[in-house]
């Protein structure tokens, strides 16, 4: 399981904490912490990271900071920009509202991921990223091609009871709506080998 995840979630009141020194307004510091995450997840998937509580503290900080700085920047070209010009609104320009839930799931995403084994992550992000056959995975990974089937099927089942309990519909991220019966496990992996099949 992802250091940072486990770390995330046992000390997600101080980060939070830490966050509410610099911004006060709820919506602020539930984007922020969760951008802290997703900064942080990522560097992990990068290198190992040894003292995972003080670096979500730190990047708290900074990202409390930078967007502290990114607001006033804003305002200060808003004034400069509008003082000789009709002030208007793009309707073709994403809601904050929008954006917000944007990276909400993102965040989610990342935390369900995080939440898998190691070896799961790396066969799930290899076949959903790298869009690589089982195959493959199985030869990266040292495995037999049942188990890499079996694995990713079991993750993204994982990831779509983790995306129920945050109050997501599954299908927002791009999976099944319904909890999977059974033998449904099963047919995923075959329809995934036919196509692997398919493809070669």
């Amino acid at each position: 399981m992802s250091k940072i995840f486990e770390a995330f979630v046992e000390n997600e009141k101080a980060i939070r904490r830490v966050i509410a020194k610099y911004c006060f307004r709820v919506e602020d510091i539930d984007e922020l912490a969760q951008e802290t995450f997703l900064k942080c997840y990522v560097a992990e998937l990068k290198s190992d990271i040894k003292e995972p509580k003080h670096f979500l503290l730190r990047a708290a900080k900074n990202t409390a900071l930078s967007e502290i700085k990114k607001k006033r920047n804003t305002i200060t070209d808003f004034f400069e920009d509008s003082a000789d010009k009709d002030v208007f609104i793009d309707e073709g320009e994403v809601s904050p509202e929008i954006r917000y839930d944007g990276r909400r799931k993102l965040a989610i995403l990342a935390m369900a991921i995080g939440s898998l084994p190691k070896d799961d992550q790396q066969m799930l992000l290899m076949k959903k990223m790298e869009n690589l056959k089982f195959k493959q995975i199985a030869v990266r990974m040292d495995v037999s091609v049942s188990t890499v089937q079996k694995r990713v099927a079991a993750a993204l089942l994982h990831c779509n009871a983790f995306f129920r309990s945050r109050g997501y519909d599954p299908i927002e991220f791009g999976g099944k709506s319904t909890e999977p019966k059974s033998g449904q496990i099963s047919n995923l992996m075959l329809h995934s080998k036919k196509r692997d099949k398919d493809n070669d």
